[in-house]
């Protein structure tokens, strides 16, 4: 067991829902990972929070508007976010459609199960943000999904402590950029 987290730790598998309330805990205990995270800008970078064999905890930093994970599965892994600082744009993908997504802010989070294949990145003019992500049993791999030069949509085996960004096209953002007159991606 490596960390601290601000109660016991469960000792068992934990559910989605169960997942976004240790999510929201640490993310309301700052002292838990503020120190942990990298003191430069323009890097996105990560951390590990709490990790035993039933659950893993990290502490995500987005500083550019660039920062993006592409969409990505959790393998076996169910999962959570909070947003602890900013806000990051949630998207998941739709064949043949234009993705879905919402803007996630301050205090706010989401769960999944381990089906899920979704992309995060930080709000377009959100200023620096942070995420807290916890996920049971604890990520040993994810899958990356991209468009290739075939044309077609591949999934790519990422071990978990590679840093997530797009592998291959990742088809039409939810939003145009801030500058656009309108935003036909919805929220």
């Amino acid at each position: 067991m490596t960390g601290r987290l601000p109660f016991p730790p469960p000792g068992r598998v934990l559910d989605g829902q169960e997942l976004q309330s240790v999510a929201r805990a640490v993310a309301e205990a700052e002292e838990l990972w503020t120190d942990l995270l990298p003191h430069r800008t323009g890097e996105r970078g990560y951390a590990e929070v709490f990790l035993d064999e039933h659950l893993g905890v990290w502490v995500l930093q987005w500083t550019s508007d660039d920062h993006d994970t592409g969409y990505h599965d959790h393998d076996h892994s169910a999962g959570a976010v909070h947003v602890a600082r900013g806000a990051i744009r949630h998207e998941h993908l739709r064949l043949g459609h234009r993705p879905v997504g919402t803007r996630v802010p301050t205090g706010e989070g989401f769960c999944f199960d381990e089906t899920f294949i979704h992309r995060m990145r930080r709000e377009p003019g959100a200023g620096p943000t942070v995420t807290v992500h916890a996920y049971s049993p604890p990520l040993v791999s994810t899958g990356q999904y991209g468009e290739q030069d075939d044309g077609l949509l591949h999934r790519v085996p990422t071990p978990s402590d590679e840093h997530l960004s797009p592998k291959g096209r990742q088809g039409t953002p939810s939003t145009k950029p801030p500058d656009a007159d309108t935003d036909e991606g919805g929220p």
